[in-house]
């Protein structure tokens, strides 16, 4: 329908005024369903914003906006009900101890939820102990780690040596980012990948969770 597809600019073109009318104007509507405002206008539009910096149109800041503006938009949603879209996976995302750095973080929380992957945010400074913990507890195939700074990074390494002394039928891929993180470091420590941004973290987390990698 046309609003869906004026929800979906909406986001592509960065346009925060208009989101929440948008999505009020959608609501009421008689045959509209929540799901379907979530799926075909919200999501659509952030699948296309990846796309657009796939292709080189967009960068990263624009990228950024677009996030901003679905986030604003999943707010408005959500007081009318639950979005109720089937989990493409579970993933965990922490920043690691000692680091309270968590911009990346959220900005890959939104993008992930946005391409339909359950998301589970221990937020910051967070051990290795209890990230495995509440990965194990919550099913998550994947876990995602942030650091922004040398200093921390190091405690990326403890969560994958002790995940790899455990006994544990299927064990979480671990992926990590954030400012003080490259591909080198990554190979080094023997994480299951690298994302230097959100869009390539939505990605790695695709290609894991359907084989690719």
């Amino acid at each position: 329908m046309d609003i869906l597809k004026r929800i979906s600019d909406c986001i592509v073109e960065m346009d925060e005024d208009k989101i929440e009318e948008l999505i009020v104007e959608a609501v009421g509507m008689n045959d509209m369903d929540i799901k379907d405002i979530y799926t075909e206008g919200l999501n659509a539009g952030m699948v296309e914003a990846i796309d657009r910096y796939e292709k080189k149109l967009y960068d990263i800041p624009e990228v950024i906006v677009c996030a901003d503006v679905l986030n604003k938009g999943l707010k408005v949603l959500r007081r009318y009900g639950s979005i109720g879209s089937e989990s493409k996976g579970k993933i965990v995302l922490a920043v690691v101890e000692g680091d309270t750095h968590e911009i990346g973080k959220n900005i890959v929380k939104i993008m992930l939820e946005a391409a339909g992957y359950e998301v589970v945010d221990m937020g910051v400074n967070r051990t290795p102990e209890d990230i495995i913990e509440t990965a194990i507890a919550e099913k998550a195939e994947v876990i995602g780690l942030s650091s922004m700074m040398t200093t921390t990074r190091g405690e990326m390494k403890r969560l994958i040596d002790k995940l790899e002394e455990m006994d544990i039928p299927k064990k979480p891929r671990v992926l990590i980012g954030g400012g003080s993180i490259t591909e080198s470091y990554s190979s080094d420590i023997s994480a299951d990948g690298y994302a230097a941004n959100a869009p390539t973290a939505v990605k790695l987390v695709k290609q894991i969770l359907e084989g690719e990698k």
